[in-house]
Parts: C-alpha cells; sequence; structure tokens
C-alpha cells in the first residue's frame, strides 16, 4: 500500500504563540449582558456566571489541541480560568474555581481520544498517539506558550509523529506498505494503489512557505531550534521523514 505524501498539507497558521486571554479580549464584550446578569442571581450568582460564560467562550475560541492529552488540557483550561477570575476583580473561592473548569471542561468536550482502529473508515490520525507520545507533545506546547515560540512547530511535530504511528498500527496489522516519492516516475501506478491519509484537514504542501522554511532549517541541522523538545531524535526522525517523503528510521526495519 502506497501512501501519497504530496497530497498531504499542513495548513500552517501565525507562527507565533499567543496567550489567549489575549486573543480573545477583543471579543468579551460581544457576550450578552443578559447572559451573565440574570435577574433573581445574588450577586456571589452573578459573578460566578460570569466567570463561567467569559471562560466558556475564550476556550470555545482558542481550543486546546487534542494531541496533548485530556489530563494536560484541563490544566490548561484550569489556568485560563484563574487568570480570568485574577483579572475580574471578584473573589472566587477554590471550590468554585474547580465547579467553572468542570463546566467548561464538559462545555468544550475535553475527554481522551478513543484509541484509534486501523479499519475505522474515518477518524482523528491523533488517536493513534499514545500516552507517552502526548506527554512529550504537551511538554512542547507548554514550552511554545511559555516562551511565545512556534506552535505551527508542535503542530508539525504532532501531526508528524501521529502519521507515523498510524502507519505503524498499519504495519503491524499486517498491510504492506511504501511511500510514495511524487519524484519518481509513477505512470504505472494504479489511483486505487494509492492510500490517501487525511485527518482533520492537515495536508503537507510542499510549495507553502512555512513547509520551504522547515526545509531549510532541516538542511542547516537546526530543525526546531527555538523548542528543545522538539529537538528529541523522535521528533526530528518523524518530522524530517515527513518532509522528505520517506518512512521515519524506527518504522523502515518493519517493510
Amino acid at each position: 500500500m502506497l501512501v501519497n505524501n504530496d497530497k498531504m498539507n499542513f495548513e500552517a497558521g501565525k507562527t507565533k504563540a499567543q496567550d489567549p486571554l489575549s486573543r480573545s479580549s477583543s471579543n468579551n464584550s460581544k457576550i450578552d449582558d443578559s447572559k451573565i446578569s440574570n435577574v433573581g442571581l445574588s450577586q456571589q450568582g452573578q459573578n460566578l456566571n460570569y466567570l463561567y460564560q467569559l471562560s466558556l467562550s475564550t476556550a470555545q475560541q482558542n481550543p486546546s489541541p487534542v494531541y496533548i492529552g485530556a489530563e494536560k488540557r484541563i490544566e490548561i483550561l484550569g489556568n485560563s480560568v484563574n487568570e480570568i477570575a485574577r483579572q475580574s476583580g471578584y473573589e472566587y473561592t477554590p471550590e468554585q474555581i474547580k465547579r467553572v473548569v468542570e463546566d467548561v471542561a464538559k462545555g468544550v468536550n475535553i475527554t481522551e481520544t478513543q484509541p484509534g482502529d486501523v479499519n475505522a473508515s474515518s477518524g482523528s490520525v491523533y488517536s493513534f498517539l499514545n500516552s507517552a507520545d502526548k506527554a512529550k507533545l504537551a511538554d512542547a506546547y507548554q514550552h511554545a506558550l511559555d516562551n511565545n515560540t512556534s506552535l505551527d512547530d508542535v503542530r508539525f511535530a504532532a501531526f508528524s509523529l501521529a502519521r507515523s504511528r498510524f502507519i505503524e498500527a498499519k504495519i503491524n496489522s499486517g498491510t504492506t506498505w511504501a511511500v510514495y516519492d511524487p519524484n519518481e516516475n509513477v505512470s504505472n501506478i494504479k489511483s486505487e494503489d494509492v492510500e490517501e491519509l487525511e485527518t482533520e484537514k492537515l495536508t503537507i504542501e510542499t510549495g507553502s512557505e512555512y513547509v520551504k522554511s522547515l526545509l531549510e532549517q532541516f538542511k542547516e541541522g537546526k530543525l526546531f531550534t527555538s523548542n528543545p523538545y522538539l529537538r528529541t531524535s523522535l521528533f526530528q526522525d518523524v518530522s524530517s521523514s515527513l518532509l522528505m517523503h520517506r518512512l521515519p528510521s524506527f518504522l523502515q526495519e518493519k517493510i
């Protein structure tokens, strides 16, 4: 079975991490006052409802990535809720903060991704990440947030690793695997021989400026230098393999 890497497109957005609160501040005024100041509620109740509504709006505008695991996502949500509470000027108890975090987590459906099924007709490639993968990606993601470095680099590395885990699962299930090289003569290859790995509209566009910059970094041995958590052999292997249209080294011995 062949996978056409050329048909994948990684849609990179802004390359710098931003504070979720700063990105949502311009939308705070859009929250209907009727939703956060209900007649009949005590002042404490109104304050709690305000915290919930603003926290929910922020979480919806800036969803945390599924590739870092539910526990870490809830931790990030908790930090956001606490910051909103601090900036509000109101006093909240730890129990109230915990309740808001739990309610918002339900509102944005923060749950652990179910393990991937190689025979399923659809699903997220991130479901093939294991708990250790997610922990490593969580460290890289937190570093990007704390140091205002590229979140796109983390997303690219996450997709590269998830894709590799998907291929690994396919190989383990008995699938014969090869990598499609767009530079080779493939006139004799039928379209049904090519398996397209598509997930959440993440595809690799070899002509995009972002991917071009990654290729230059790779050639210079400087791939993901702004994030030490992405400089490990695992992330370097899977990411460079995706860029170069080849299998990661840890999979080559399996085919």
